[in-house]
């Protein structure tokens, strides 16, 4: 999608988060993944979504050309950012959309900030740690908290560090992806970070999806948060993975839009 504006920033939270803005209308956030930014994320999804809603889509603090001057994440943190950002620019229960640690932070909105937001859209998410997840994140070079494989994450997605260099360059140059990779490691392997049974404090609608071909996430795992949320309806995307489900742009565009407009 072409842009129209060169983005905005907000000072909220302790950054200067960047988020770019379309359309008119009902509010919606898009919340990105771990290591993109909203564009690489979402881009594909702006031009329909927008022709229907205004939609905020911000970078996380520490990604794209948010700075992060603490160095700290987690989902929490970030959730925090979000709410700062609603109030900033005086949205009016927006829809909140998320996609894998967006969905968490999307997640984290609905437990923490219960009237905030209009509605929920969660997808690539997990309820708790899962042996599966852990080796997933290991076979990445995710070791530990802190413990990043720099070699094996580059063997693995060889594609990835030069991508993550250009995506992450402008706040703190082009060598910081791998400080990312040190900060993030520090979210996605802390067991404490993923929500459990306090999925059951969510009390707007959410929409659970999740691709049947999640090599990181079993199938378990959307079941179980569809089950915990009193108002959740899932969505399970035949043929996706974790990494391609976003490629699937017509079939989930009609299916976020279908569950936006029946909430809006």
């Amino acid at each position: 999608m072409s842009k129209d504006n060169e983005g905005k920033y907000a000072e909220i939270n302790g950054i200067q988060m960047y988020y770019e803005d379309y359309g008119r209308g009902i509010p919606i956030i898009l919340l990105h993944g771990g290591l993109v930014n909203a564009q690489l994320n979402w881009g594909s999804y702006l031009p329909i979504l927008s022709s229907k809603f205004r939609v905020i889509a911000p970078d996380s603090r520490g990604h794209g050309k948010s700075n992060n001057p603490t160095g700290k994440l987690s989902y929490k943190l970030m959730c925090d950012d979000i709410i700062a950002l609603i109030k900033e620019l005086d949205l009016d229960h927006p829809f909140v959309v998320g996609y894998s640690d967006g969905g968490q932070i999307a997640l984290e909105i609905g437990i923490n900030y219960p009237d905030a937001s209009r509605a929920l859209v969660a997808g690539g998410v997990l309820c708790e740690i899962s042996e599966l997840y852990t080796n997933s994140n290991k076979e990445m070079g995710f070791n530990s908290p802190g413990d990043v494989d720099f070699e094996k994450f580059e063997e693995k997605w060889p594609q990835f560090p030069p991508l993550l260099s250009v995506l992450h360059s402008s706040v703190y140059g082009p060598n910081y992806w791998k400080e990312l990779l040190v900060n993030i490691s520090k979210m996605w392997t802390n067991p404490d970070e993923f929500p459990g049974e306090r999925l059951a404090k969510i009390s707007v609608p959410t929409l659970i999806f999740h691709g049947d071909r999640d090599g990181s996430i079993p199938l378990e795992d959307p079941l179980r948060i569809y089950r915990l949320i009193p108002n959740a309806e899932l969505s399970i995307i035949p043929n996706a993975n974790h990494m391609t489900i976003l490629s699937e742009s017509d079939a989930l565009s009609n299916i976020i839009l279908d569950f936006l407009k029946r909430h809006k």
